[in-house]
């Protein structure tokens, strides 16, 4: 499986991590970073004063294998 990670720093210096598991596949970093400010700029993800994701810091593609070793289920 595949992940697309948009990784923020929040308002009181924490990362921040937003998963998004169906994502394309033919995302170009220039966009995925403009996407990400555009998140920033709505400021609705307020928690008690605090901006989640505040600032832009990286973007990436995570892939996850299953080595099966046992599985039961009908294909």
């Amino acid at each position: 499986m595949r992940t697309l990670e948009l990784i923020f720093k929040s308002a009181d210096d924490k990362t921040k991590t937003i998963s998004i598991n169906y994502a394309s596949g033919n995302l170009v970093g220039a966009d995925v970073q403009k996407k990400m400010q555009q998140i920033t700029e709505l400021g609705m993800f307020d928690n008690n004063g605090v901006n989640p994701y505040q600032t832009p810091i990286a973007a990436q593609y995570r892939r996850t294998e299953i080595d099966k070793l046992y599985d039961t289920r009908a294909n």
